[in-house]
């Protein structure tokens, strides 16, 4: 992590229509994307991207309602979305007891790091070409 991101703490996520707020207090632990099929159909897009927080970091505010999946490893996903426009925002995931997943793009920050790893990068869309950087990861 960057000093600059270090010192623009904290931070807040919304849902599209704004009714749930998820506010970290610290920069994330780690951020990866994954191009599970899981991940594209949760998303809605060629990848997820995301960033863990340690939960003693996020304060979360408004209604949300919770979905639980299993991934493609097996292990149970607990997906927290709004209720009334359906954005997910954030996650808890059964591989990372007492850490909180939120959808990067879910802040609107521009400058947010980019993912370090692209999980499940053998089903990554064949139009995407993974950026420098990024290390590609066949399963997760």
């Amino acid at each position: 992590m960057t000093e600059h991101h270090a010192a623009s703490y904290p931070k807040t996520a919304a849902c599209a229509c704004g009714a749930l707020t998820l506010t970290v207090t610290a920069p994330p632990q780690m951020i990866h994307a994954c191009s599970c099929q899981d991940c594209q159909r949760g998303s809605g897009s060629a990848f997820s991207y995301s960033a863990f927080f340690p939960e003693s970091a996020v304060a979360v505010k408004g209604p949300a309602t919770l979905w639980r999946r299993s991934s493609q490893s097996g292990r149970w996903q607990d997906c927290s979305f709004c209720p009334t426009c359906g954005t997910t925002v954030f996650s808890r995931l059964e591989a990372l007891p007492g850490v909180v997943c939120v959808s990067a793009g879910c802040f609107g920050d521009v400058n947010f790091p980019g993912p370090q790893k692209l999980y499940w990068s053998t089903r990554r869309p064949h139009w995407f070409v993974m950026p420098a950087g990024i290390e590609p990861v066949e399963t997760q």
